[in-house]
């Protein structure tokens, strides 16, 4: 009953901790993200051919092995009676044979046992490395201690697993250590169940980021047929009675693809390019709206850089100059976009004249606008939208998480 009381008092902590947990793994994610992208940022010519990847690991061994090694450099330490070739052997062989141990088992018998739940091939492996592992020691202490005369012959009679000379043998060497390679062991089994639970969490979490931007991609890809559709219609409408201005919204409307095509193909683009894109489109619509309609068109910025997901704010505009044309009075769109700090702002205010919904019309634009904001800034962002005195607004606030210097 204890025991299973323990293993549910456990189960519950993690549970309850699970979201802290997770948050410290995604936030170690990132910094091994962010220092990778630094690391790529480097131009660096020292090094420009592939290092094998055994340099590292040799190194760390080079390390491990040379760092005892520091104590001898104490004039004491050396001058010291009890520091000779059989301690320094008695060190280093158990060490040694201790790490190549936890290796074997890290690499080999736990994934191949452990996980597959052979557990007595395990246990029998790992014995066999433990006698290995006296054994060899015992081979060390034998060439070290060994007299003229005394050959393989007196090694397996008289000297390998005997305490006969020296004490350098004895069944509590062999529980000691057993027991220490139990503990690796055990380390060892801890250590894979972490690392591939890390390593399946990062897969995941590649997995859902690349879903995430694959369907981003497609979002976008579908705002700009819906504006390019919406656009060429209001250009043939235009045909019909003015070509010469039909004319002229071709030309704009090249114009505005064009920089729509080459600065909305990253993720984020300086607010000032969305706004660059925005009045060209807002110059486009002008051309076939009526003399007294009233467009205004301004912004505020504190950071001209600030970054911002391309076409993010298109649909705002796009709807406030589409709903906003009254063919019997007058009509106006109002647009604003206050950037300060980390938050961005965009305002439309418009006469509402909405226009008839047809039966083959989808709503694409708002679809995708709502679908992108939850994908790009999920709970850090807030819509709404309202009708006063026959005004329609709507509003955009969204914070974004990047630090923000004030442009000189």
């Amino acid at each position: 009953m204890t025991v299973k009381k323990t293993a549910k008092a456990v189960t519950k902590f993690f549970e309850t901790k699970r979201g802290t947990f997770e948050g410290l793994q995604e936030a170690s994610f990132m910094r091994s993200e962010k220092y990778l992208m630094d690391l790529l940022k480097e131009e660096t010519k020292s090094i420009s051919y592939p290092i094998p990847p055994f340099v590292p690991l040799l190194l760390i061994w080079i390390f491990v092995l040379l760092f005892p090694l520091a104590t001898f450099l104490d004039p004491s330490v050396i001058t010291s009676p009890k520091i000779n070739a059989k301690g320094v052997v008695g060190f280093y062989v158990p060490f040694c044979t201790t790490t190549l141990i936890f290796f074997l088992n890290q690499k080999f018998l736990v994934p191949s046992c452990i996980f597959k739940k052979h557990y007595i091939p395990f246990v029998i492996h790992n014995a066999l490395l433990v006698i290995g592992a006296i054994f060899v020691r015992e081979v060390a202490f034998f060439l070290i201690e060994r007299n003229p005369g005394e050959g393989i012959t007196y090694f397996f009679t008289s000297y390998c697993f005997s305490n006969m000379k020296g004490g350098h043998f004895s069944f509590i060497t062999v529980i000691l250590f057993s027991i220490l390679v139990g503990f690796v062991c055990g380390i060892s089994v801890l250590y894979n169940i972490v690392l591939r639970h890390t390593l399946r969490a990062f897969v995941q979490r590649e997995q859902k980021n690349k879903s995430l931007q694959y369907e981003l991609d497609f979002l976008k890809n579908q705002l700009s047929p819906h504006f390019l559709f919406n656009t060429l219609n209001n250009i043939s409408a235009l045909i019909q009675f003015d070509p010469k201005r039909a004319e002229e919204s071709m030309a704009k409307l090249s114009k505005l693809l064009r920089v729509m095509l080459y600065q909305t193909s990253d993720s984020t683009i300086p607010i000032k390019e969305e706004i660059d894109i925005l009045e060209k489109y807002a110059d486009l619509e002008r051309l076939r709206l009526d003399p007294s309609y009233k467009l205004e068109f301004t912004t505020d910025l504190e950071t001209e850089d600030f970054q911002i997901a391309p076409l993010i704010a298109m649909p705002l505009v796009e709807n406030a100059i589409k709903h906003s044309v009254n063919p019997d009075g007058p009509s106006f769109a109002r647009i604003k976009i206050v950037q300060k700090g980390n938050i961005v702002e965009f305002f439309t205010e418009n006469s509402n004249f909405p226009r008839k919904k047809k039966s083959n019309e989808g709503g694409l634009g708002l679809a995708t606008f709502k679908k992108r904001l939850d994908l790009l800034y999920s709970e850090r962002y807030e819509y709404k939208t309202e009708v006063v005195d026959n005004t329609y607004k709507a509003s955009l606030t969204i914070v974004t998480d990047q630090a923000v210097r004030a442009s000189d």
